[in-house]
């Protein structure tokens, strides 16, 4: 597919997808997540979930150590963390139950489990959250039903993502803050952390202008909100991240990080 020629001052997406191989045991127990990492691990969940029909508990790290360890049979998870303090700690409480788990660790760490019971994967920091997310899904469909293909299609041929991303991302005003439709929510700390203000659907009170985000999936739940901020004479800009829901988190991730990228943050 033909790509238009980029801008020397826009980045290339494209060129900073890095897909790997991510092993998901056929048996995992729960999902634990650290700080700033739901973007990869609600992927996974909610990739079990919808397509597979299998219940898969997440939680994020303190839950797991504080709530689930002591009380609840536990053989095998899958984990997503990025720093090295709450890594330290699961591993001991893990490895102090001889728990079987798999990894992944957005940059560099030096620890090494104790047991072969465990294996951890650092990951290039660069879009890790990104990557990591568009990797679960390239490592899970099985292309056996259309929505799997289809999924996998995209995943596979990414040649037009840099101009589609640069397109969308027009319709986005850096003056406003987002509010997130509730399939988006999983993208929610990453965006935080490149630096938007974020609100989400289940926040209380939007006091002022905004700029709603939804999927086609959940904009009923959205357009109720922008109708009644409209009649109170607030400024309302609605946009639809027009791709399957569970990878819409994703791409509104890449999206925004492209707008931070020319922009220098909003």
């Amino acid at each position: 597919m033909f790509l238009l020629q980029q801008p020397k001052d826009s980045p290339s997406l494209r060129k900073l997808i890095k897909l790997i191989n991510v092993s998901i045991p056929n048996r995992v127990d729960l999902i634990v997540y650290g700080k700033g990492l739901e973007l990869p691990s609600f992927t996974a969940e909610n990739y079990f979930s919808t397509i597979k029909s299998s219940i898969i508990k997440i939680s994020n790290v303190y839950e797991l150590l504080i709530m689930e360890l002591p009380y609840v049979e536990i053989s095998n998870i899958i984990g997503f963390l990025g720093d090295e303090k709450e890594l330290y700690e699961l591993l001991n409480g893990l490895e102090s139950l001889r728990i079987s788990g798999i990894i992944y660790f957005c940059g560099k760490n030096n620890l090494k489990p104790r047991t072969n019971l465990i294996s951890i994967y650092n990951v290039d920091q660069t879009l890790c959250e990104i990557n990591l997310s568009l990797s679960i899904l390239k490592s899970l469909v099985s292309y056996k039903t259309e929505r799997e293909r289809r999924l996998g299609e995209q995943l596979t041929d990414l040649s037009d993502l840099d101009d589609w991303v640069k397109e969308k991302a027009k319709q986005f005003d850096s003056s406003l803050p987002i509010l997130l439709s509730p399939l988006l929510i999983p993208a929610k700390s990453y965006l935080e952390k490149i630096g938007f203000n974020v609100l989400t659907y289940f926040d209380n009170k939007i006091l002022g202008d905004i700029q709603i985000v939804y999927t086609g999936a959940d904009m009923h739940t959205l357009r109720p909100i922008a109708s009644s901020l409209r009649t109170s004479a607030k400024k309302v800009k609605e946009i639809l991240i027009d791709v399957d829901p569970l990878i819409a988190p994703i791409y509104l991730s890449m999206i925004l990080f492209y707008l931070k990228e020319i922009r220098g943050g909003l």
